[in-house]
């Protein structure tokens, strides 16, 4: 059994991205879109969301097959955590959080604040 530490800005930050991502992804702006990142970014008054996926097509180069990329993913020693959600208010990032479809995820960072409540009320 593998213990894990957990923070007080876990519960949060997990709501706050529960409640922003289907946001971003109804209302935000395609930014990025190569390699291995998608790129979406919402603007809502002072705050910007971005929120980055996996879902891509292969590059010509790159192996398609499904066996290949879960063989690779299996070689690494830290759960790729390859969804993101960042946050920024007037400017400054306040969240950070990466996650996995395995339920693995990670707070980056995060800064409480007035932010929260505005973010709720999108």
């Amino acid at each position: 059994m593998t213990l894990r530490l957990a923070s007080s800005s876990d519960g949060p930050a997990l709501a706050i991205r529960d409640h922003l991502v289907p946001l971003v992804r109804k209302r935000g702006t395609l930014q990025v879109q190569r390699d291995a990142v998608r790129l979406i970014v919402l603007q809502a008054g002072e705050l910007t969301i971005e929120h980055w996926t996996p879902f891509n097509d292969p590059s010509p180069a790159e192996p398609a097959s499904p066996g290949y990329r879960h063989a690779l993913s299996q070689q690494h020693s830290v759960p790729d955590l390859p969804y993101g959600l960042d946050v920024r208010h007037a400017g400054h990032r306040v969240m950070r959080l990466l996650w996995a479809d395995s339920g693995a995820f990670k707070v980056a960072d995060f800064v409480r604040g007035p932010w929260e409540a505005e973010a709720f009320g999108l």
